[in-house]
């Protein structure tokens, strides 16, 4: 062959890059061709449908989800929203141990009012007495000095006459011949002598009606129940029984509970987490026992609880008011939740939702009830060295007992939280006009209490021991006087802490029972081994 030609072949490597210049072609550039773009387009809208429909599907099962947990969770708490109503209005009624007066200023006032006006009608009483006594004394002797048909006696005076007579002697002789007193002196007689001893009578002021007993039945507003000397469940069976409050009054507060509780059930995890991930700790899904340092996941767990306890309490107090005021339409206070808070921000201020004589107890109590609650476990397992596979009963023993110590710890406190919920902190602030009195539906203490240290001694000094009824003098229809018998109580009687444990019996029942419970399964798991 004459002549060669020369070709230029690929690379060893391979063949080179689709953008390169093409060896054969040099002053070609290479491009992508329409059908690769159009399936590289479609493949990646493919995978965006794709991904865009799994995220619709999982969004769908996760609200579905959620929809079905809400609707349990609202229908456990109707089954406990009874108890929780009776216990309430147990922890928030005023029972005083001797007299049962209970009253603010204002019946203060009009009690040293009605006094005073008493005192005076038996001045001029006395006044009038005495007038009439000298006035007889004096005609008595005019007479003997100017001579008559009758002669006087040894001292002076006329046979028949008062002269003679002491002033107790001429009492009994002005009664005895009915002398005609004046309508404003027999009104007020007849008021003093007829009404029965610390009841209520009407005051003075017009449209104001004074009670100086809560145990008095004929003076008690009818909106409002008597005084509950039992337990949750009597409590339960009253409230249901009542005219105006009835079977629906046992789930007042319910949707606001309902709120709280999923509120609390989504934040609360979620800012534990948060903290642990910030501090580097670790999971909060692991118990306690299984971690060999256990401060810092309680710190954080209790950290999240409170600020979110915190952030919440508004809800509380509105669920609190909402079941302690009264049914009755023309009485009551609050129409819902919505109303609560804005009736609230109006009278008392936005500070009363969360601060007041209310943040103390609002603290303590979220401080130590998940401290309480998380800690058994741990304790039964590193304090006690007690474990539920190996002993199963007394691990369910050490579970009961400190179960019950939680109980006596966060019952009081629980109670002082809900006394001072029911408070209207309206002090030092312009009364909004048109605004309704709080009416309640078991009897409250109208006396503020100034903190939580004085809402326990005045819990313990004035309703800790049995109550004794006031005694009432009255005339019954035939004329008689009649009055009731007092049970004198011993003086150190009178201080007890059972006003601040009302409903610990349901509690205690409760835990007997699932104490119960756990130690009959657990014989039956140990017969099924053997």
């Amino acid at each position: 062959m004459t002549s060669h030609q020369h070709y230029n072949f690929p690379p060893p490597g391979g063949a080179p890059n689709a953008n390169s210049p093409n060896p054969f072609r040099p002053y070609y550039t290479a491009s992508d061709s329409p059908l690769q773009s159009y399936y590289n387009n479609l493949s990646s809208s493919v995978l965006e449908e794709e991904l865009a429909t799994q995220n619709e599907i999982h969004s769908q099962a996760a609200a579905k989800e959620l929809a079905s947990y809400g609707f349990v969770k609202y229908m456990t708490l109707a089954i406990a929203a009874p108890f929780e109503a009776g216990q309430t209005l147990l922890q928030v009624q005023y029972l005083p141990n001797d007299d049962g007066f209970n009253g603010d200023e204002f019946d203060l006032a009009e009690m040293a009012k009605r006094e005073e006006e008493l005192r005076r009608a038996r001045e001029e009483k006395e006044e009038r007495e005495r007038g009439i006594y000298n006035s007889e004394r004096t005609r008595g002797h005019s007479t003997a000095l100017g001579g008559g048909y009758y002669s006087r006696n040894e001292y002076g005076n006329m046979p028949g006459s008062t002269g003679n007579m002491t002033r107790d002697e001429y009492s009994h002789h002005l009664a005895s011949n009915a002398i005609p007193p004046s309508y404003e002196e027999e009104r007020r007689r007849r008021e003093y002598e007829n009404s029965p001893v610390s009841t209520t009578t009407v005051a003075s002021t017009p449209g104001y009606v004074f009670r100086s007993s809560v145990y008095d039945e004929e003076s008690r507003p009818t909106y409002q129940m008597a005084p509950i000397e039992g337990g949750v469940w009597t409590a339960v069976t009253s409230l249901a029984k009542h005219p105006t409050e009835g079977w629906m009054s046992l789930w007042k507060g319910q949707y606001t509970n309902w709120i709280y509780e999923m509120l609390h059930l989504f934040a609360q995890p979620t800012l534990e987490a948060t903290l642990n991930d910030t501090f580097d700790l670790y999971d909060d899904t692991i118990p306690l026992v299984h971690l060999d340092h256990v401060a810092p996941n309680i710190a954080t767990m209790v950290t999240s609880h409170l600020v979110v306890g915190l952030i919440l309490s508004p809800l509380e107090l509105v669920r609190t008011r909402l079941i302690i005021q009264t049914a009755n339409p023309l009485q009551r206070k609050y129409s819902g939740m919505v109303n609560c808070f804005t009736t609230i921000i109006q009278e008392e201020g936005v500070s009363a939702l969360w601060g007041g004589v209310n943040l103390f107890p609002t603290i303590l109590y979220h401080t130590l009830t998940p401290l309480l609650t998380n800690s058994i476990p741990l304790v039964i397992d590193r304090v006690f060295k007690l474990s539920a596979a190996d002993s199963p009963f007394f691990y369910s023993l050490a579970e009961l007992g400190l179960n019950t110590l939680e109980l006596l710890i966060r019952l009081p406190i629980e109670t002082i939280r809900k006394r001072l919920q029911a408070q209207i902190q309206n002090q030092g602030r312009q009364p909004v006009p048109g605004a309704k009195r709080y009416r309640t539906a078991v009897e409250t203490r109208k006396r503020p209490y100034y903190g939580m240290v004085d809402c326990i001694y005045r819990i313990i000094k004035e309703e800790g021991g049995h109550h004794k009824r006031v005694s009432r003098t009255y005339k019954n229809e035939e004329g008689q006087v009649v009055t009731t018998n007092v049970v004198q109580r011993p003086w150190y009687s009178a201080w007890g802490v059972r006003g601040l444990y009302t409903g610990l019996g349901m509690h205690l029942t409760s835990n007997v029972a699932l104490f119960a419970v756990g130690a009959v399964t657990n014989l039956q798991d140990e017969g099924d081994d053997w």
